[in-house]
């Protein structure tokens, strides 16, 4: 039993090291240098225009700063009447 627990302790720290390597290459190589424009990327350009009804009149007037005129939403689309 105990060369068998020493290619499984063994090959999880290789499989450990390997994944420590990769976050401090993408920490090195500027993957994480920027998560509010990286946490944008998911959203279509329209989608940061549209009229949210639960947002706050600070949050609106700022996002209208940023990006322009609000669109109102068409009919299901984020919070927009069926």
């Amino acid at each position: 039993m105990l060369p068998s627990s020493v290619v499984v302790i063994v090959a999880t720290a290789l499989l450990t090291l390997g994944a420590a390597l990769l976050l401090f290459w993408a920490w090195r190589a500027g993957y994480f240098s920027n998560f509010d424009a990286q946490s944008r990327v998911i959203f279509d350009g329209l989608d940061v225009r549209l009229e949210r009804p639960w947002e706050s009149e600070a949050s609106r007037r700022e996002r209208e700063v940023e990006y322009g005129e609000l669109i109102e939403p068409a009919a299901g689309e984020w919070g927009g009447a069926l």
